[in-house]
């Protein structure tokens, strides 16, 4: 009995190599579109993430500028604080101080940079109750070098303390503070990310003539998303502190 063989089909060389051209095309558009989703995602969420950094950072110095005091020695009938002494250096001690005035402040290249330092004082209440003074530092810190510009941190530094004074001294007349640190009140936090610059501007003199000239403060923060020069984001606030304003 015959039996006749199957015939067997197989692909050529051509059509394989057409075949892997063809899935290579293809793997080639999904991962350009896989790579473009990536991208976008990544640069809406780095704005979605940095909008609201600099709104709850500027919603925060504003609250913090306008809430800067000079230290007060509070009675029922009268106060003393240094502004009431005859030499201006004695209060110029709990100015508002800003690296400089007008001009872009950029990231350090290494390390960190100092910009702005500024108290929040609540007053003393001889036999009562102490004052409390915040010290507050604000911080530029290098994060990395991007192809334009390098970017920073902006970090700020608070440490907290009660303060008591005497009437030897004149209370807080003097500027003279016997300072207890509340080690439970000191922190340290970053506020934004990707800084590329941050700039301050004072509407008037510096300093000024004297420590109950109050002038307003602008806060300017530009950041830049590291992976992408074109793409920055900027937001500004204005705050009037209750002492005067100068550089450091």
């Amino acid at each position: 009995m015959m039996f006749k063989q199957k015939k067997t089909t197989a692909f050529t060389l051509v059509e394989v190599l057409i075949a892997c051209v063809v899935m290579a095309l293809f793997m080639t558009a999904v991962y350009q579109l896989f790579i473009g989703g990536s991208k976008t995602a990544g640069r809406a969420q780095w704005v979605s993430g940095t909008v609201d950094q600099m709104r709850n950072t500027l919603s925060l110095l504003s609250r913090e500028i306008r809430s800067s005091t000079y230290p007060t020695t509070l009675f029922s009938d009268t106060f003393y604080d240094p502004c009431d002494n005859d030499d201006p250096k004695v209060a110029a001690e709990f100015y508002l101080r800003i690296l400089q005035d007008g001009k872009p402040i950029l990231p350090p290249s290494t390390g960190e940079l100092k910009i702005m330092t500024w108290v929040v004082c609540e007053p003393e209440k001889p036999k009562n109750q102490p004052g409390k003074i915040v010290k507050n530092e604000l911080f530029l810190d290098f994060a990395q070098q991007t192809r334009v510009a390098p970017v920073g941190n902006l970090r700020l530094v608070s440490s907290a303390f009660s303060y008591t004074t005497d009437a030897k001294n004149e209370y807080a007349r003097s500027g003279k503070l016997n300072l207890t640190p509340i080690e439970k009140e000191t922190r340290s936090k970053i506020l934004v990310n990707d800084v590329q610059f941050i700039e301050f501007s004072v509407a008037g003199t510096l300093p000024p003539e004297k420590p109950v000239d109050f002038f307003p403060i602008s806060v300017k923060i530009h950041t830049l998303y590291p992976k992408d020069e074109k793409l920055s984001k900027e937001n500004s606030i204005m705050a009037t502190p209750q002492v005067g304003i100068d550089t450091f």
